[in-house]
């Protein structure tokens, strides 16, 4: 059992490098994968429904939750402003709904 254990866990001190290099922890502010950018808490999804509801855009719920409504809400905003049409609250389209949006590491 214990030599078990000690596997597994340099298993796992040599695999989290690899997996944050390939989820991008690398990467320039900016240029994070829109998949990985939409990983969104509930108290910033729900903001960013209620402006877009306020703006006529829907979605009808304003419950934090990431769904084809809010999807289809952030998809028409972006083409509204003249965004890239990506369907997901990534930061170009944050930046644009919340003026004052940084990025954490841009601090």
């Amino acid at each position: 059992m214990h030599k078990r254990l000690v596997t597994f866990t340099l298993a796992v001190l040599i695999a989290t490098p690899l997996i944050a290099t390939a989820a991008g922890a690398d990467r320039t502010p900016g240029s994070v994968p829109a998949a990985v950018d939409q990983l969104l808490a509930r108290d910033m999804i729900q903001p960013a429904q209620m402006h877009l509801k306020m703006a006529g855009f829907g979605p009808d719920r304003v419950d934090g939750m990431s769904d084809v409504p809010m999807a289809d809400a952030v998809r028409h905003y972006q083409a509204m402003q003249g965004l890239p049409i990506s369907s997901l609250m990534d930061e170009p389209t944050r930046r644009v709904m919340f003026p004052g949006f940084q990025a954490a590491d841009e601090g």
